[in-house]
């Protein structure tokens, strides 16, 4: 399946009905803080009351002291007394909102900060197996966007839910309070408002999923194309590829009109049916007042109430398609929460002790998840490396060279056999302690965001700027380190984008060797090093070796010429092994390899 396609399978499910396990699941990211949202609850309900207190002081000041007042100076004392109280109620729910929200916030970001760094320790904890075939847009979705879509629920879900009701309530007993006619006149527009939110969600809700179906395009088209400029700029596509991402984003512009159009349409609906409610009030109860039935500041408040009931109605609709739109965001983000580790720690596992640094590979036999279950990746690989030898694997892309050092850093297991250090087979022993005691360096020569000095401790955090210079020293990099914009306090752009190839690969040997590790994996750990460092390289490594089992995978046959003994790995099996000169002598694959690197040099 593409990367567009599964996009577009993922946004087909953007809004459906929330479990109540998804429910519960998620309200218990806010456990934590429960007593502050107790306490935000409580302020709601104070601040919805003090909200519906204000109409009724505008009644009382219109019938006690406007309309009745004995005297203009009794009406003035009185309308000032009834203004101050006004004020004075506004202010007190404008201080309760204001707490509200910040306390809201706190709740809300709490929650989605907890949950998102939830996520990212379960991510670096997930077994290569998941991201060989998981797309990493997907992953990156989990801990950004899919949390994103949670803030409405988690922040304001409880505080809205809470004060819609509440108001929706209590003006509908008010109004009953007031006059039961009153309330039926208005009732006359409520089954249109019910009406226009139905076909507002049904329609809504179709225009939402073909905004989101169309930018899902959209960013795979960006995304397939800044991760392929080369190519396309290579064979001249930009004109072909404009025109796609124009039609594409045409599309997209159509859409919006049509999502615009259904939002639009509603909210002046509602705005006319309240506009119609309350001329139905004005007339109705206007009769009422001259008949004497109703007072004029029970009017006036009456009109106030209808203006709060229409709100309530349309930010409890907003609220349940928020529901709808967070359920299945919130569903992939615990989906991707229970995804358990395929390799991971057995429940007697012990730290792995200090290694000298032996190494052996007893029958092992391998494949992976993607592969036919008769298609063997390893197939019976039996090898053994005495502390401090240097070991060398060399073969054509896909004879298993790869695999293997994976399986000696527990990446994956293999199906049969077993792999043991110093006679102890890893399979017993945590992840964190064997990972401490590997080095590795492989063709990808990544580099993490800070200085490169931090980026040379990435394994030994705990290393003084004076052991990594004599690192940096013993293997010839520091003179490269130094020749930089500011030595080792020089800024690593994302990914290392601000050093060439060999500078990285240089920096990504230099913090293997920093961590001490007893075991040292190199994967083409020479590829982009020019012929002169690649010399100075090589005369530290032998002094190197000497303290290392060191595993060593190079296509560059000047590399291994040295090692202790070379594998030669064919399709999945050992075909040969011995020294450089003892391969050369037998005239077989390693000859044959040779003598075509020896062509192409």
């Amino acid at each position: 399946m593409s990367t567009l396609e599964e996009l577009e399978l993922e946004e087909a499910f953007t809004q459906k009905q929330m479990s109540r396990a998804t429910f519960a699941r998620l309200l218990a990211w806010l456990r934590p803080y429960r007593r502050m949202l107790w306490w935000n609850l409580i302020q709601t309900v104070i601040a919805t009351v003090s909200s519906l207190f204000g109409p009724y002081l505008i009644q009382v000041g219109i019938d006690r002291h406007l309309g009745h007042a004995e005297s203009p100076g009794v009406a003035s004392r009185g309308l000032i007394l009834i203004s101050v109280l006004y004020l004075l109620n506004l202010l007190a729910g404008w201080g309760l909102s204001a707490v509200q929200v910040r306390s809201a916030i706190h709740i809300g970001q709490g929650a989605m900060n907890d949950l998102r760094l939830a996520v990212f320790e379960h991510i670096q904890r997930l077994s290569l197996s998941y991201f060989d075939k998981t797309h990493q847009g997907r992953i990156i979705s989990r801990a950004d966007s899919d949390i994103e879509s949670l803030d409405r629920i988690l922040t304001w879900g409880a505080s809205q839910l809470l004060s819609s009701a509440l108001t929706l309530v209590g003006v509908v007993i008010l109004m009953l309070h007031y006059d039961w006619r009153l309330c039926l006149a208005v009732g006359m527009v409520l089954p249109v408002l019910a009406y226009a939110t139905r076909l507002f969600h049904q329609h809504g809700i179709e225009a939402y999923r073909e905004m989101r179906r169309i930018s899902s395009r959209i960013t795979a088209s960006l995304a397939e194309n800044i991760h392929g400029v080369r190519v396309v700029q290579s064979f001249a596509r930009e004109s072909v590829n404009l025109g796609r991402f124009r039609q594409v984003h045409d599309d997209y512009g159509r859409r919006v009109l049509v999502a615009a159009r259904v939002f639009h349409t509603y909210m002046p609906v509602v705005g006319f049916l309240s506009g119609l409610g309350i001329a139905i009030v004005l007339g109705y109860g206007g009769h009422l007042v001259f008949r004497r039935e109703i007072t004029v500041g029970a009017l006036a408040a009456y009109i106030l109430y209808i203006g709060m009931f229409f709100g309530p109605i349309h930010t409890m609709g907003d609220l349940y398609n928020a529901v709808l739109s967070t359920a299945a965001s919130a569903e992939r983000i615990f989906q991707l929460l229970d995804t358990r580790p395929q390799i991971r720690d057995h429940p007697d596992a012990t730290p792995l002790l200090p290694l000298e640094g032996g190494v052996q590979f007893e029958n092992i036999w391998m494949r992976y998840e993607s592969t036919p279950e008769d298609r063997w990746i390893l197939e019976d690989i039996s090898f053994q490396a005495k502390p401090g030898e240097t070991i060398a694997l060399v073969g054509t892309t896909g004879s298993g060279k790869t695999t293997i050092i994976s399986l000696l850093s527990r990446f994956y297991e293999p199906q049969r056999g077993r792999i043991l250090l110093d006679g102890v087979d890893i399979a017993t022993v945590t992840l964190q302690s064997l990972h401490k005691q590997i080095g590795v360096v492989t063709q990808d020569n990544f580099l993490f965001s800070g200085t490169v000095m931090e980026n040379l401790k990435y394994g030994k955090s705990g290393a003084t700027d004076d052991e990594v210079v004599r690192a940096a020293t013993a293997l010839g990099t520091n003179d490269t380190i130094l020749r930089l914009s500011d030595g080792y306090k020089t800024k690593v752009s994302e990914r290392g984008g601000n050093f060439s190839a060999g500078e990285r690969q240089l920096l990504c040997f230099t913090r293997a060797l920093v961590a001490c590790s007893r075991i040292l994996i190199l994967d083409e750990a020479t590829s982009a090093v020019d012929p002169q460092t690649e010399a100075l390289v090589q005369s530290a490594l032998e002094r190197l070796f000497e303290r290392r089992t060191s595993i060593v995978i190079a296509h560059r046959l000047s590399t291994v010429r040295k090692a202790d003994r070379i594998l030669v790995l064919q399709k999945g099996r050992i075909v040969e092994q011995g020294t450089h000169d003892e391969l050369l002598a037998k005239g077989g694959e390693y000859a044959e390899l040779h003598s075509e690197f020896a062509r192409h040099v």
